[in-house]
């Protein structure tokens, strides 16, 4: 029987069918997209979460990093430290920087000339006082390196103040990047409503049992018997298919395309 000699019952059966599945796709579709927007929403919020903390942790990284060293002394931005010992800079620190020893030769000249001479720098401030050793082919980098803490120590509180202050600023950042759910509340509240947009699917669905409570029982039975008919055309055809590439890939993994 062609499809233009089928019962008027078996073709508004149909026809609400494809009514319920197309409205009942169009719903799923608006709620995927929904779940999608959120999901955008939180991975945006996330990362931007993320770059406040990692702008804050760089800002104490880099405040916290060594920024000279010397003889195994470590300069850092408030403090200098040796051997275990920790110097607290402030900008009445003060430091010297003297050679001591010297060349000596025997008088017999048997043997070599001895050099003893060091570089000594000592450091001293209220909070206390600090003495580094080197050898004297060092004595220009010694300088350079008092320098360094001096300059340092006259610029700590200044360079205090402004790493705390940045601090201040970022920790704010971030509980405000954290707070700030605007975008996520909104998609939220979208796919809220997208899921409780049932009516159309539900009509279309309501509509669909009315149709089939219609039908003869007898005609009902056909309908169904044929579409599960043509289920099983289409999934055996889908199997066949797949054994045939099957067989083609293993003919080419063995090579038996060449031969």
């Amino acid at each position: 029987m062609s499809r233009n000699r089928e019962p008027a019952e078996i073709i508004r059966l149909r026809e609400a069918e494809r009514a319920y599945q197309e409205a009942k796709n169009s719903y799923n579709q608006r709620v995927k997209q929904g779940e999608k927007q959120l999901k955008q929403a939180q991975k945006a919020h996330e990362k931007a979460v993320e770059s406040a903390q990692s702008q804050l942790e760089g800002e104490k990284e880099s405040f916290a990093a060594p920024l000279d060293s010397f003889e195994g002394a470590v300069l850092y931005r408030t403090r200098l430290d040796f051997e275990g010992t920790s110097l607290k800079l402030d900008p009445a620190l003060g430091c010297e920087v003297e050679v001591s020893g010297g060349l000596y030769t025997p008088p017999s000249g048997d043997e070599k000339t001895k050099d003893t001479r060091e570089v000594k720098l000592h450091f001293f401030s209220p909070s206390g006082q600090l003495d580094i050793t080197a050898p004297y082919e060092k004595e220009k980098q010694a300088h350079e390196f008092a320098d360094e803490v001096t300059s340092a120590a006259r610029d700590c509180i200044r360079a205090k103040e402004e790493y705390e202050k940045n601090v201040s600023l970022l920790e704010k950042g971030v509980q405000e990047t954290m707070a700030n759910t605007h975008a996520i509340d909104l998609a939220s509240s979208s796919l809220a409503q997208d899921k409780a947009a049932t009516q159309s699917m539900e009509a279309a669905k309501a509509y669909l049992e009315k149709i089939k409570e219609e039908t003869p029982k007898e005609m009902l039975k056909t309908y169904k018997r044929g579409k599960a008919k043509k289920k099983l055309i289409i999934w055996s055809v889908i199997i066949i298919v797949c054994v045939i590439i099957i067989a083609l890939l293993i003919t080419w993994a063995s090579g038996g395309f060449n031969k």
